[in-house]
């Protein structure tokens, strides 16, 4: 009997040590406050910029055209060309997405660990309890 209440006793006082802790973060806000990530975000947004004016160009070429033959042959010359730059635009803003990501992940774990966090979860998902890491994760990310 003394046995089972010794042990019972032990389980019950290391039952803390084996809780987790859960960090929050908000994601969004890393990402606004991270400025590789705005400037990749503003470098896109640039080239999206430069694709909208190719197309006004086009437009106003197009509109020159008096043949329809030439404009047909325009038009498929165009969109090959068009769809060259999405691709091309598409490609880097994923390369560029998940450069961020992976600095942004390097940084929420080396947090996390500095602070004994077990894991972590965006903070919308979390109602209640929760360490917020986000402002130690944009001063880690910000420190590079």
């Amino acid at each position: 009997m003394k046995k089972s209440i010794a042990a019972f006793l032990l389980v019950l006082f290391t039952l803390p040590c084996l809780a987790e802790t859960t960090g929050t973060i908000d994601y969004q806000r890393v990402l606004t406050n991270y400025p590789k990530a705005t400037k990749a975000y503003s470098e896109l947004d640039d080239q999206a910029s430069e694709m909208q004016r190719y197309l006004l160009d086009k437009e106003k070429e197009y509109k020159k055209l008096e043949s329809p033959i030439q404009r047909k042959a325009f038009e498929e010359q165009t969109a090959k060309t068009l769809e060259q730059k999405k691709a091309a635009l598409a490609k880097i803003q994923e390369k560029k997405e998940q450069e961020i990501d992976a600095d942004i992940d390097k940084a929420i774990k080396a947090v996390a660990a500095e602070n004994g966090i077990d894991k972590v979860v965006d903070f919308r998902v979390m109602y209640y309890g929760g360490v917020d890491i986000t402002d130690k994760v944009i001063k880690k990310l910000n420190i590079k």
